[in-house]
């Protein structure tokens, strides 16, 4: 079930004018130093604020929606409390926005002297998948981990001491920037067992160029969109697939073979190498394990890691109710 679809976190930002107000404030209340600027060392409306003194660029990073997520239609409101509460602690960003006179991106800086709001660097868009039993979220996420992406790499957070699945990061093709990641919010926040609520996020980071408006992501088909343009190959190469326990696997490969889908040797060899690898306990090669893997994902298998109950996900579903749930708002 999907509860809630929306915005976590966002970074909205504005360049300064030379010798302002607003420059010398954020010089004055920005002193914690930190890795490219420096940071105010208290928060605004639940918003870590920074400046970066080398472009006079002023940032907030936060929670739009506080402890909850945050709709579309609901992050105006959220911007304008924030430049409230910035103005209350002596920062008064420019309400000015260059873009609304069409320049291009290169003319930015040249426009007004460069100062204005600056746009949106950072929209986390985001929803909650909740589960009736924590074995089906634990079997999703172990899915979500195994499916290839092209030009993804993935990387696995497991539980300390065992192999349940915390989070899985999608990493750019260098492995430094992350595009996204599945996790288990319930253990993150401590609030529910393991598995019952999954959040899948795109954690889009905006280039310099092509920051958008806050009215441009006002729109639920916007904020939709950019999660939909990011778990969309995902979704494909989920189809068909499902996640199974030791005891599903066993009887999906029996009806396999009754097909004639897969031989019994190849369904011995498959049952074999993912069950020795999900208890850590596989001692051939990678490349070996690699293709076993690949036929299992061939005939839509898929071992639920770390799930000792139990189970059987079907992994497309569960993607196509985040994509698709009404709780983005957007229509179509």
């Amino acid at each position: 079930m999907i509860a809630a679809a929306g915005v976590d976190t966002w970074s909205v930002a504005w360049y300064l004018q030379e010798g302002s107000p607003a420059l010398k404030a954020a010089e004055s209340l920005c002193d914690v130093p930190s890795a490219a600027g420096r940071l105010m060392k208290d928060k605004v409306a639940e918003h870590r604020v920074g400046y970066f003194p080398g472009s006079w660029m002023l940032y907030a990073e936060g929670h739009p929606g506080g402890e909850g997520l945050a709709r579309s239609n609901e992050l105006p409101d959220a911007f304008e409390r924030l430049v409230g509460d910035l103005g209350d602690v002596g920062i008064l960003p420019p309400r000015y926005d260059c873009r609304s006179l069409q320049v291009t991106p290169s003319e930015f800086r040249r426009v007004n002297g460069g100062v204005g709001f600056a746009g949106i660097r950072r929209l986390d868009s985001t929803c909650d998948v909740y589960f009736e039993n924590g074995a089906e979220g634990l079997a999703a996420l172990a899915g979500v981990a195994s499916i290839p992406v092209p030009r993804v790499k993935t990387q696995i957070i497991r539980e300390a001491g065992g192999r349940a699945v915390e989070t899985v990061y999608l990493r750019g093709y260098s492995g430094k920037n992350v595009l996204g990641r599945w996790y288990d919010k319930g253990i993150e926040t401590r609030e529910l067992a393991r598995g019952l609520r999954v959040r899948p996020e795109d954690q889009r980071r905006f280039p310099k160029t092509a920051r958008p408006t806050v009215e441009a992501v006002s729109d639920p088909a916007v904020v939709r969109g950019l999660f939909v343009g990011r778990f969309q190959t995902l979704y494909q190469a989920s189809k068909g697939v499902t996640v199974a326990g030791v005891p599903d696997l066993a009887f999906k490969l029996q009806q396999l073979q009754k097909e004639g889908s897969c031989s019994p040797g190849e369904a011995k060899r498959i049952a074999g190498a993912l069950v020795l690898d999900a208890f850590g306990a596989y001692e051939g090669s990678e490349r070996q394990l690699r293709r076993d893997r690949a036929d299992a994902r061939r005939l839509g298998l898929v071992l639920a890691d770390g799930v000792v109950d139990e189970v059987d996900v079907d992994l497309g579903e569960v993607i196509e109710q985040a994509l698709d749930s009404d709780c983005w708002g957007a229509q179509g």
